[in-house]
């Protein structure tokens, strides 16, 4: 059904030029229908927000999400980088859809650092970039207004990682009300809510392009930084690296050091509690992490459960616990 709807589109729109598509679905998302688009003309990618995201437990979401996604996209190739971001090319308010640039021959983050692929210079940029989406488009008024709703952020993030946790564990659940209200209500910068691995492409060329930012909105930075070290932490865990630790405290270093926010302190350990919060989300939340067995499971939500009861706000200290784990 989804092919067939996103055939229909692509012949409406005219990207073709009357032409019969080449349609490949494009894997590794749960919120759109995501398909690759090729004619003589061109590739393209097409993405169609769905109501209800691809998981096990029930997971709603308002569609208008995936324009908040064009629009964070062309803010980063505004104001960061043109060539960080693929360009917009369509936006369908009907259909809820949109077309954007393909990005011929990349990888994943994910996919390097899934192979055991730790490039500290691929660290280093991913890092500079957040911290440049985040300080350029801090108290900016076109962004404040465009961004300020988070209603996309509360369901696509705060229900379906915080809340939702505080639901199955009810003995640590103060503690992540307390994380839910950190990012819910300091009002920063612009923030991508999906920064992760699995959405920064590298491209043949070196060119990175941050990509999925459906959850994008106005309000606490310290989200995404602690979002993207996670997901280098649980592959650290997965892994038994070292190396990929490290490049967790790389990818923490160059943020902080780069953003320069006046609060650095406060919004340090903003960030580390988050942190905390977000390991157990991605093992008991509805959008749990496929790569760790069992036993690994269970190592992380007994160690992030840990540090969310003592309240672990400095991150050499939570490096310390996870390095004890590997």
């Amino acid at each position: 059904m989804a092919i067939s709807e996103i055939r229909e589109l692509v012949m409406r729109w005219g990207l073709t030029g009357g032409e019969e598509p080449e349609l490949k679905p494009l894997g590794g998302g749960v919120s759109c229908h995501v398909v690759l688009v090729t004619s003589s003309k061109g590739k393209w990618v097409v993405k169609k927000a769905l109501p209800r995201l691809m998981v096990k437990d029930e997971w709603l979401a308002d569609r208008w999400r995936i324009f908040r996604e064009t629009g964070c996209l062309k803010v980063i190739r505004e104001l960061v980088d043109k060539n960080a971001a693929p360009r917009v090319l369509l936006e369908d308010r009907e259909s809820y859809s949109c077309v954007l640039e393909y990005g011929e021959g990349g990888v994943t983050w994910k996919k390097l650092l899934m192979d055991g692929v730790v490039d500290n210079e691929v660290t280093i940029r991913v890092a500079s970039i957040l911290a440049k989406i985040h300080t350029k488009t801090s108290n900016r008024s076109e962004i404040v207004s465009d961004f300020w709703d988070d209603t996309n952020f509360i369901q696509l993030r705060i229900d379906p990682y915080i809340n939702h946790l505080a639901k199955k564990h009810l003995d640590i659940a103060p503690h992540l009300y307390k994380i839910s209200q950190i990012l819910t209500s300091r009002k920063l910068s612009l923030v991508h809510g999906d920064y992760s691995p699995k959405n920064i492409l590298i491209l043949p060329d070196s060119r990175i392009w941050v990509l999925d930012c459906e959850p994008a909105h106005y309000g606490n930075p310290v989200f995404d930084i602690a979002f993207c070290t996670n997901h280098l932490v649980l592959k650290a865990i997965h892994l038994n690296s070292e190396a990929h630790l490290n490049a967790a405290k790389l990818l923490w270093k160059v943020y902080w050091s780069t953003a320069r926010w006046e609060n650095f302190h406060t919004l340090e350990e903003e960030a580390t509690l988050t942190l905390t919060a977000h390991m157990l989300a991605r093992i008991d939340g509805k959008s749990p992490v496929e790569y760790l067995n069992e036993e690994k499971r269970a190592k992380v939500r007994i160690l992030s459960k840990n540090m969310i009861i003592k309240a672990v706000n400095e991150f050499e200290k939570l490096c310390e616990e996870v390095r004890g784990s590997l």
